[in-house]
């Protein structure tokens, strides 16, 4: 069976050569970024490959399309397009969840509300705005006269 390391996480599943390794990777619960469910059309299960590229199955047609033929290049691949016949090391790195930090909503009291406002009044009054000093008009325009030359025959 051969063995899947996925970087960052040191991680190492084995996995069969019958399914791709996006198959896979949902049922043991290793997140994979996907919206077309695993039919190479959305791209978004990219994976690069840093080691044991010799392990894996030929580029098929529904992935040159998507990425090109440029694999020798990125060295990345489509996870589910990729079936594997030894071992493989990944990273996956792009495809860690972030958890989102929940904002706190702070909530005022009419009477914290109405201290805020009045302070904020205060501060207005003793620092008033400056007035902005200029002639608050655009400027116009140049006129030309129009001269006409005199052509004496």
């Amino acid at each position: 069976m051969p063995k899947i390391t996925l970087k960052p996480e040191n991680k190492i599943v084995d996995v069969s050569s019958e399914k791709s390794l996006y198959e896979q990777f949902k049922e043991m619960g290793v997140h994979i970024n996907s919206t077309c469910g695993g039919v190479a059309s959305c791209s978004k299960c990219i994976v690069k490959v840093t080691s044991g590229s010799e392990n894996m199955n030929e580029i098929p047609f529904e992935e040159k399309q998507l990425l090109g033929n440029v694999f020798h290049l990125t060295q990345e691949r489509l996870c589910c397009q990729l079936f594997v016949s030894g071992d493989l090391t990944l990273d996956i790195s792009d495809h860690q969840k972030v958890e989102k930090k929940e904002k706190k909503v702070l909530r005022r009291t009419i009477q914290e509300k109405n201290e805020l406002i009045e302070q904020k009044q205060k501060e207005r009054a003793e620092n008033p705005p400056k007035v902005k000093e200029g002639g608050f008009k655009r400027p116009r325009a140049f006129k030309y006269e129009d001269k006409k030359e005199d052509t004496q025959e």
